[in-house]
């Protein structure tokens, strides 16, 4: 599908009362791309199975407790689920609600189908009501929506693990070091927060015509067009967030960039960069992701 025709319906979804329940569903019945395919299922599972391996290598709480917090986990819950059966109570926030009953349904029953497929120990496995009304009685899990994530109300020093997986190219640059402070607020000492962040252009998983550097062409007016609300990427590279990183407190105990291929590399060289981007070098601005993981 082409990127812009995707924008521009995400735009007028944006602008509408309950348009998340209409991206929704243009997703489920239109574009065919919800629930999430069984490889991109899995590949959710093996990120909180990463994420679990990071804390189990750096943490240095003295006294654990087997509580788990993420924010922006979105419709499906796939990687929450995953850490309760990892064996942890989970707290879940959303800026506003974005979870889909029937999405997280979906997902409960795929573990509890399949769990011989998923490098899990599976400690809990009850029967899922379809309003999820027995959530945290069935999994451990608690979600709270809206609540916002530069200023929760947990108790500080309270949880030992959290996790964010492409969530943090969603968050305006001004509020991500709001959000780092208070979880790091949160967290106890020697906790650990383990960070996947895509830094591709999103549109480029919609559209194969376009470049994972697409929108790095484009002037911030520009940009605005193409960066609906539903859809918000803030297009920060590596380098920004390792500097906003730098003003918490947090120690960086892992910081592990990913890099393009040759044919990603070469679209980058040959295309006609923004005026913002025209400052940093290419080696900055040719990294795709990264997996930082931050301990206090």
């Amino acid at each position: 599908m082409n990127f812009k025709l995707k924008c521009y319906v995400q735009r007028f979804f944006s602008s509408i009362p309950n348009g998340e329940k209409l991206n929704y569903l243009f997703q489920k019945n239109i574009t065919k791309t919800l629930p999430v395919s069984d490889p991109k299922f899995l590949f959710k599972v093996e990120m909180a199975v990463k994420h679990h391996d990071n804390f189990k290598a750096f943490n240095k709480v003295e006294h654990p407790s087997d509580n788990y917090y993420e924010f922006g986990a979105g419709w499906d819950l796939i990687i929450p689920i995953a850490v309760c059966h990892l064996g942890y109570d989970v707290d879940v926030i959303d800026i506003r609600k974005l979870l889909v009953n029937d999405l997280v349904v979906d997902s409960i029953e795929r573990f509890n189908n399949s769990e011989s497929k998923f490098p899990l120990t599976v400690v809990k496995k009850e029967p899922i009501n379809k309003d999820l009304s027995n959530l945290k009685e069935a999994l451990g899990l608690k979600y709270h929506a809206p609540v916002d994530a530069r200023a929760t109300k947990y108790s500080d020093n309270h949880f030992d693990f959290s996790s964010s997986t492409s969530t943090m190219e969603h968050i305006p640059p001004d509020d991500i070091l709001k959000i780092l402070n208070e979880t790091y607020r949160i967290m106890k000492k020697g906790g650990i927060l383990s960070m996947d962040i895509d830094y591709i252009d999103h549109w480029a998983y919609f559209d194969s015509s376009i470049s994972y550097y697409n929108f790095l062409q484009y002037s911030p007016k520009a940009w605005a067009k193409l960066n609906p609300d539903l859809n918000y990427q803030n297009r920060l590279r590596h380098k920004d967030y390792m500097d906003i990183i730098a003003q918490t407190p947090f120690e960086v105990v892992k910081n592990n960039p990913r890099l393009p291929n040759d044919n990603q590399s070469k679209s980058l060289r040959n295309l006609s960069l923004a005026d913002q981007y025209k400052d940093y070098s290419f080696e900055e601005l040719e990294i795709t992701g990264s997996e930082i993981v931050l301990r206090k």
